[in-house]
């Protein structure tokens, strides 16, 4: 679990925003696969509008900015994302995302949702995760802020109850396909830069320890 705060920019949230205003929007079930299709219920930017580059280069511009998402998250590939809207009585019930995304396929190992709407200018449409041995977490962040997660991890977006809910949703493939390696990798980088910034300190044999974990479960 990850949160990153102010991933966009407040400029970069108004121009999202802005388009959104003014974009061709599809159901949200075209992309739903499974028995998901069943339980959602939104609208999406439609791939064919002409602007949906440029929302996407934003994107792409914070994502490559975020030092956060690079070194938790150990990147090797990530999906265009999906830009939603929820109005009121919308939402997505249960479910788990696809294990397998775009042609070439691309392993889908961490979900991501961006927030774009003030946090106070609807009511509902929290991300809900669903965990077998800590119960359901609730996730409402800041417009600009950023949420990654396991793929594998059922959640849901509860019903919104007034105004508009609006996301970008993408899917990570990371250098590091189990969960718990990602966190070490991530865990060690982190264990580097503190050694680096100690008077005297030698992060050597942190990055030695580092560099072959990464050697021997690194996988794309």
């Amino acid at each position: 679990m990850l949160t990153i705060p102010d991933l966009l920019l407040p400029n970069e949230i108004v121009e999202i925003n802005a388009m959104l205003d003014v974009a061709e929007y599809d159901d949200g079930r075209t992309t739903a696969k499974g028995i998901a299709i069943d339980v959602k219920s939104n609208r999406q930017v439609s791939r064919r509008w002409t602007k949906v580059a440029a929302l996407d280069a934003i994107l792409e511009t914070a994502l490559r900015r975020s030092r956060l998402f690079r070194e938790v998250l150990s990147p090797s590939a990530y999906s265009p994302a999906i830009y939603s809207k929820y109005l009121a009585g919308d939402g997505y019930g249960p479910h788990v995302d696809a294990v397998m995304s775009g042609m070439p396929p691309m392993r889908q190992d961490v979900s991501m949702t961006i927030f774009l709407s003030p946090n106070d200018s609807y009511t509902g449409g929290e991300l809900c995760l669903h965990h077998c041995v800590s119960g359901k977490q609730i996730v409402k962040l800041p417009a600009g802020s950023a949420f990654a997660y396991p793929t594998n991890v059922v959640h849901e977006v509860l019903p919104v109850e007034s105004g508009e809910r609006r996301v970008a949703v993408l899917w990570i493939q990371s250098f590091f396909r189990d969960s718990d390696i990602r966190e070490m990798v991530a865990d060690l980088r982190r264990c580097v830069e503190t050694a680096k910034a100690i008077p005297l300190g030698d992060p050597l044999a942190i990055s030695k320890v580092l560099g072959n974990l990464e050697r021997k479960f690194i996988s794309t």
